[in-house]
């Protein structure tokens, strides 16, 4: 534990993190107003710092806030907080192989792995979890979740989808892949396969066709059960044979990137208009990343919490933000200096937030994908407790570029209209230069805009050779 750090107590024992979102949480679960939520939250830090409390257990933080809740008036929403199982408190999961705490990214990756989309799979599990808290649950025997589980699939999906849930694991002739160290063993996906080897660059139908034919070669040599390893050696093996190797090499690394020890942040930065959210999401999606961060909503946040008279150059664009830095008398045109000065200005003070978001994340080692005009990776030093993967997105193309500003003011039904930026295209691309400038300076990847599906391939480009940096290709089969 780092000096200062304050940590929760569970009653098992366990220590985690003092977190203010997961307090802010868990009142908001009990109807207590998000601002009241988030000065309690505030205060129960304060006071833990200034009696030097730096671990305290989570029973003594729920009979304080409920103390203070009632101080407040809000007896029905303390009583209510208290039946709860709070965010800060462990589920634990009962069953013959012993007992384990609850975990929504397990829960998930079952679902995925049962045919669900990852995004779904996460919704659900978050779904689960919910229930669980406001029902006070605090043990479950395992039968019992996956009760509740099916439950709750057929409210969102239906009963033949809860159905199929349910007898997963009894479907005669069902191929199952086991897990490392001792995770339960998930049937065989052709979907899930064939999306994994999508998202290397595979095609469609040769995608499906692959894991239909690597499911019927399991099936006629009589194997039940597969480890998850020698399943991604088999697969590796056949799209060496019949894709190449470049395919086959971005398939094993994509799958090995999931799974290693240090999570990957991908920072991608760019100016307004280049395709830098299109790029993120695609390459979130071939890693099964769900956490994805825009520069713009952690300025949005700054601005609702720094007055604009305190720091005014957050409250402009990036391209104005130059008029609220220049002396005594404002130019009337200016300088490709000035605007880069303004600019850089402001991408300080959202570089405070965004590395506040890193941090987290690298302490719970979760991957994320942040994206914006203010992720400037120079800004955001590299962190050893993750891999950090940095590009920049460009384009050269100037008519292209202005082109961008019409589909954006469509998409957003006429919100963002390309007349505001075409007014200030000049500075924009000004920006862009400066930023192709350091990029080559630090030695960060460039990443061409005009064409989305080149843009993704270049960036999925630059993550395997991070990723094969990293770790050997040849680890993957150990």
């Amino acid at each position: 534990m780092e000096p200062g750090e304050l940590q929760v107590e569970t009653r098992r024992g366990h220590r985690m993190p003092f977190s203010k979102g997961l307090i802010t949480e868990s009142l908001s679960r009990a109807g207590v107003d998000p601002e009241v939520a988030q000065g309690l939250a505030h205060r129960l830090e304060a006071e833990l710092r200034e009696r030097g409390r730096f671990v305290v257990s989570s029973g003594e933080v729920k009979e304080t806030l409920s103390r203070w809740l009632r101080e407040l008036g809000q007896e029905e929403a303390a009583e209510r907080f208290l039946k709860q199982t709070q965010a800060f408190e462990e589920i634990v999961v009962e069953d013959e192989e012993g007992a384990r705490p609850f975990s929504k990214g397990v829960l998930a990756r079952s679902l995925e792995d049962a045919g669900f989309e990852l995004p779904e799979a996460y919704e659900l599990a978050k779904k689960v979890e919910a229930k669980l808290r406001e029902r006070g649950v605090r043990r479950i025997q395992g039968r019992d979740l996956e009760a509740l589980v099916a439950e709750t699939i057929a409210e969102s999906r239906g009963q033949q989808a809860a159905a199929r849930y349910r007898e997963r694991t009894a479907f005669l002739g069902t191929v199952f892949v086991a897990e490392p160290e001792g995770e339960p063993r998930v049937p065989f996906s052709k979907g899930i396969l064939a999306q994994s080897m999508m998202s290397a660059g595979l095609p469609p139908e040769r995608a499906y066709r692959i894991a239909r034919e690597v499911e019927r070669q399991l099936l006629e040599r009589g194997e039940r059960m597969i480890r998850r390893d020698e399943l991604r050696d088999l697969v590796y093996r056949r799209l060496q044979r019949e894709a190449g190797e470049e395919i086959a090499r971005r398939y094993l690394l994509l799958r090995m990137a999931r799974r290693l020890e240090r999570p990957i942040h991908i920072l991608i930065g760019g100016v307004t208009g280049v395709g830098k959210s299109a790029l993120a999401s695609a390459l979130a999606w071939r890693l099964g990343i769900t956490r994805m961060i825009s520069s713009d909503s952690v300025r949005e946040i700054l601005r609702a919490t720094v007055p604009k008279d305190l720091v005014p150059t957050l409250h402009v664009s990036t391209f104005e933000a130059w008029r609220y830095l220049a002396q005594n008398e404002v130019p009337k045109e200016p300088r490709p200096e000035d605007v880069i000065r303004g600019y850089l200005d402001q991408v300080a003070r959202v570089a405070v937030g965004l590395r506040a978001i890193q941090d987290r994340s690298a302490r719970e080692a979760t991957p994320i994908v942040m994206e914006g005009v203010h992720v400037i990776p120079t800004h955001l030093p590299h962190k050893a407790e993750v891999i950090q993967v940095p590009m920049i997105v460009v384009l050269e193309d100037e008519e292209v570029h202005r082109s961008r500003f019409l589909l954006r003011e469509r998409e957003t039904r006429h919100r963002r209209r390309r007349e505001r930026y075409l007014r200030h295209f000049r500075e924009i691309r000004w920006m862009q230069e400066y930023l192709i400038d350091l990029a080559r300076e630090a030695g960060i990847p460039v990443i061409p805009g005009e064409d989305h599906d080149k843009a993704v391939e270049k960036g999925l480009e630059v993550l395997v050779e991070r990723v094969a940096a990293v770790q050997p290709l040849s680890e993957a089969f150990r």
